[in-house]
């Protein structure tokens, strides 16, 4: 029996914040999905706003922008806009990164007597220009300072922000094992559409953007190294029109296609996708907590990954996967030659399922934020009933950093 004063569940709304369309293949789209969904079955209602995506059906919560010009801009007006007119129908919200859209949204929830959660998800890249650099800075100190609580996605995120807020706590990204597992069905129905028979299978599962390594991937099949190796790379995802050119949308995908299938946008379907490969290809230059490399983790794909901090210690707990030099080609072109030449080490698929079950489980994530959640609303009487006036966000109480145990 819950104790008495503890805020109606069933009355309770989150309203979630995005910066990318949810159709499209993304970490944070994802964590978003899947918090949203686990949410429902503990009776809290959820809603997003997002980008909407043209050609799409437009759902409740789609923000239409216009073209690329103050992408950025455009995004955190409308957002704001939206909160206010839908300010009764939520409690609390809950952000993502640390970025315009964001600040737009702490700006408006703490306007609206709103308690607020943001998630961190790693660095942003710096944008080209030191006006940029400096205002892409202010909206990081500005949205980590507003929030009433903010959480990171791994100890190496919080230390990044460390300095402009002191009580961020650690939740780890988690993974639906039920939904994302090695399906041999799946996986034979694929690979033999896609014509692939005894190749080893690599899978990139991102945005198509320079920030992910989408041009280190293409670059590397190409190399001399592999001319002669037979294999194939799977590409699910689309381009990101601010992160990438033309040329690599088109020509650069053109001239690998002997190697390379192309599938384009696949949110639903990246279960089956990841199931009909054999690595999962992570060569990032900036990570938090790679959701999509734990996807593929559970699925049974050990990783291929840059060595960047978050990525050395998911292969070090894990006990499989490869490293190469982050932003090094022809490395990632010599790790691969090693891999399709020795094969994937028959311990590696169980090793990397076992390692996300134990450290990265949905349902532990999950419970953590609602605890955040429940927090926020014991200080919020105004939930509890709807004739206790406008609500006032609840007082800050400083609280030590938790970070990750490293397992």
């Amino acid at each position: 029996m819950e104790p008495r004063g503890t805020p109606t569940r069933s009355k309770l709304t989150i309203c979630f914040t995005l910066p990318y369309s949810q159709k499209k293949i993304t970490g944070i789209g994802r964590f978003v999905a899947d918090l949203a969904r686990k949410l429902q079955n503990a009776h809290l209602e959820s809603m997003v706003l997002a980008p909407w995506t043209p050609g799409t059906a437009s759902e409740d919560g789609s923000l239409r922008l216009r073209g690329t010009f103050l992408l950025n801009f455009q995004l955190a007006v409308r957002t704001a806009v939206r909160l206010f007119q839908v300010r009764h129908r939520f409690q609390i919200l809950h952000a993502q990164h640390a970025q315009f859209q964001s600040l737009a949204a702490l700006i408006a929830a703490r306007i609206l007597g709103k308690a607020s959660v943001i998630t961190l998800h790693g660095q942003v890249p710096d944008p080209s220009g030191w006006v940029r650099k400096a205002l892409k800075r202010l909206a990081e100190q500005l949205s980590v300072m507003t929030a009433t609580k903010v959480v990171a996605v791994s100890t190496f995120v919080g230390q990044h922000f460390s300095k402009d807020r002191g009580d961020i706590e650690v939740i780890e990204n988690g993974v639906d094992t039920k939904v994302f597992r090695p399906n041999e069905t799946e996986r034979a129905q694929l690979r033999a559409s896609l014509g692939i028979d005894r190749e080893l299978t690599f899978v990139f599962a991102a945005r198509w953007a320079k920030s992910k390594g989408i041009d280190l991937v293409l670059e590397a099949i190409r190399s001399p190294r592999l001319a002669s190796r037979h294999f194939v790379l799977l590409l699910a995802g689309e381009a990101d029109p601010t992160d990438v050119d033309d040329s690599l949308r088109m020509s650069e995908l053109l001239a690998a296609q002997s190697q390379v299938r192309i599938l384009g946008p696949a949110f639903e379907s990246l279960p089956g996708i990841l199931s009909a490969a054999d690595v999962f290809v992570l060569p990032s230059l900036y990570e938090g907590m790679p959701l999509g490399l734990l996807e593929g983790m559970a699925t049974g794909l050990p990783g291929l990954v840059s060595d960047i901090e978050v990525n050395r210690m998911i292969v070090e707990r894990s006990g499989c996967g490869w490293t190469f030099r982050s932003g090094d080609a022809v490395d990632l072109s010599n790790v691969m030659d090693e891999i399709v030449t020795k094969g994937v080490p028959p311990s590696f698929p169980a090793k990397a399922r076992a390692a996300v079950e134990q450290y990265y489980n949905l349902d532990d994530e999950v419970r953590r934020y609602l605890s955040v959640y429940e927090r926020l609303v014991g200080g919020f009487p105004a939930v509890r009933t709807a004739s206790q006036g406008k609500p006032r966000p609840p007082a800050r109480k400083p609280t030590r950093s938790r970070k990750s145990t490293g397992g």
